[in-house]
């Protein structure tokens, strides 16, 4: 999505997006009446390792065919 990164900015990317979502999941989880932080944290951190990968994955081009001048 963001295209090509350096190491160093795809590396802050995908940590910031897994923290965010942690830190999203546990909030979430302590909104709940029996208090489950830690699943709510574990289900952050999935989500954010999903979203990340979104973030910093390059799609494939599609196959274009070339045309031949004679």
């Amino acid at each position: 999505m963001f295209g090509p990164l350096p190491r160093l900015h795809r590396s802050l990317l995908v940590l910031v997006t897994v923290l965010v979502g942690v830190a999203a999941g546990a909030w979430l989880g302590q909104s709940t009446p029996e208090l489950l932080v830690s699943v709510g944290a574990l289900a952050g951190g999935l989500s954010g390792i999903g979203l990340a990968w979104l973030l910093v994955h390059r799609p494939t081009p599609h196959a274009v065919r070339a045309r031949h001048r004679r």
